[in-house]
């Protein structure tokens, strides 16, 4: 996934444990985690919605989500051209 991913639309792959989150939800990327000792992988904060409101905001590893070429706040949905 790229580093410059934050604000990405992404997709869950799959449920979150002990939340309201499911797969299939969208969520926006608001934070990048690093890989820890606990926790190996790095992961993102995300922030999910359910048409158009705030569901939850949840921490999940990297690999737990897909990423979307839309970035949230673009009139057009396209992802960010690097410069």
């Amino acid at each position: 996934m790229p580093t410059d991913a934050l604000f990405h639309w992404v997709v869950l792959n799959q449920d979150v444990l002990d939340t309201v989150v499911k797969a299939g939800d969208r969520a926006v990327i608001v934070d990048r985690l690093p890989a820890t000792a606990k926790q190996p992988e790095p992961g993102y904060v995300l922030e999910v919605f359910e048409q158009g409101e705030t569901l939850d905001v949840v921490s999940v590893p990297s690999s737990w989500v897909t990423l979307l070429p839309e970035v949230w706040g673009q009139a057009d949905g396209a992802a960010i051209e690097a410069s």
